[in-house]
């Protein structure tokens, strides 16, 4: 199965042409085969440009970010990088102070999905750790589970981040398989660890950190079983902050995937 990169991850070494255009050569060298989006916005590629060294190097591209409130132009780039797939980010963060915001946005989301579903592309929903708070009206339901429940099944799927999941305490294995059906192609390969130089031990905290896949508490193995089961394509590797070079992280988890839990 393909592992590709999150760019986010690398958002820190991509200025223009030239940055763009290592960080591809190096991506090909720790042995990714594609990424979402493509660096041609950060490097100032055009899309032909970009598609012309991806194609050299053999980096497909998975998924694109694009703006529910812009379908003609999310659409464009799609269809110029050849996907069907359509990210799009968290929800407000007002609306997730309440049972009503989470059912509100479901609403919304399924009213702006219509014209890419009637173009034939799909948006896919992306987590992160407030999706999983828990509304004791209706006996503990979390408003991810409102999401998934309230949503168009035929426009809308979700890409699961193991990382938000697993710091709102949430299992990432039992998620991938509730969205069984509903899950996107594409899955973030993110660890979440407990930093080791933090200094407060106080109990009650929880200093985490962003680590190398396999350098931290999420139990990968689970997870790679569950994405098995329901047919996840892509496995997206994103790291937010490094305490080194971002390509030296990422050599860490990419490794760890290829030679630990097999991904070939």
């Amino acid at each position: 199965m393909p592992i590709g990169l999150a760019p986010f991850s690398i958002r820190h070494h991509v200025f223009d042409k030239e940055t763009g255009t290592a960080a591809y050569r190096k991506l090909n060298e720790l042995g990714f085969d594609g990424l979402e989006n493509g660096l041609s916005r950060g490097a100032g590629f055009t899309p032909e440009e970009d598609k012309a060294i991806r194609e050299e190097l053999g980096l497909q591209v998975c998924d694109i970010w694009g703006d529910p409130n812009d379908p003609d132009g999310a659409i464009k780039r799609a269809e110029a990088l050849g996907v069907k797939l359509i990210c799009v980010g968290t929800m407000p963060g007002d609306m997730m102070r309440s049972l009503e915001g989470f059912k509100a946005y479901a609403r919304w989301l399924n009213e702006k999905a219509k014209p890419f579903m009637e173009a034939g592309y799909k948006l896919s929903y992306h987590n992160h750790a407030q999706e999983f708070r828990n509304f004791a009206q209706i006996g503990g339901k979390s408003g991810y589970e409102i999401l998934i429940e309230e949503t168009c099944p035929e426009s809308i799927v979700f890409c699961l981040d193991t990382f938000w999941a697993s710091a709102a305490g949430a299992d990432p294995a039992y998620w991938l398989r509730r969205i069984k059906g509903r899950n996107s192609t594409v899955v973030h390969f993110k660890e979440y660890a407990i930093d080791d130089r933090n200094y407060d031990c106080g109990i009650g905290s929880i200093p985490w950190r962003f680590a190398e896949v396999g350098q931290g508490n999420i139990n990968w193995q689970a997870v790679i079983e569950a994405c098995r089961e329901i047919g996840i394509e892509w496995y997206c590797i994103e790291q937010d902050l490094h305490r080194g070079c971002a390509f030296d992280s990422l050599k860490i988890s990419i490794d760890y995937m290829r030679n630990t839990l097999k991904i070939v």
